[in-house]
């Protein structure tokens, strides 16, 4: 695998987002390949159905104690996609050399397949039985715990 970006989604993935707290593992996950030299963003849908506003979300990743391991922390609550473009465009890494990790595959999995990233989802909490198809596409991995990934990379 010759990945040299990775994009983490934020909410269920590195944040408990109903504990309001980083998940343990994120800081060991994200300092293994922020020292394997992979540029690293995370970036965050606030929908009506998420646990903060979007002002309250772009706080929690601000002050979050993961953020000085990003190179790019983006956070939106219209459109997702544009902010893979954008993180895409600013890295100035082509998507096939870009890793996601979503635990959504109506989201983060299916723009990855879409654009030939490898794809890696977090199938985990809230969003676990939904499941990839036709449009979404399967994910290249699926892991169960976010440490899994140490074995993939």
């Amino acid at each position: 695998m010759n990945i040299k970006a990775i994009i983490f989604d934020w909410g269920r993935t590195l944040f408990d987002s109903d504990a309001k707290k980083e998940f343990p593992e994120s800081e060991e996950v994200l300092k293994y390949c922020k020292a394997k030299g992979y540029k690293l963003a995370t970036l965050s849908l606030v929908t009506e159905h998420a646990n903060a506003g979007l002002e309250e979300r772009k706080n929690q990743v601000e002050k979050s104690p993961l953020r000085e391991l990003f190179d790019l922390a983006m956070v939106t609550d219209t459109n997702k996609d544009e902010l893979f473009e954008e993180i895409v465009s600013t890295f100035k890494v082509p998507a096939n050399k870009i890793a996601i990790i979503d635990d959504r595959v109506i989201r983060g999995i299916k723009w990855g397949n879409r654009n030939g990233s490898v794809t890696i989802w977090l199938q985990k909490g809230k969003f676990s039985s939904e499941m990839p198809n036709d449009e979404t596409g399967q994910p290249k991995y699926i892991i169960r715990e976010l440490k899994e990934l140490l074995q993939i990379l």
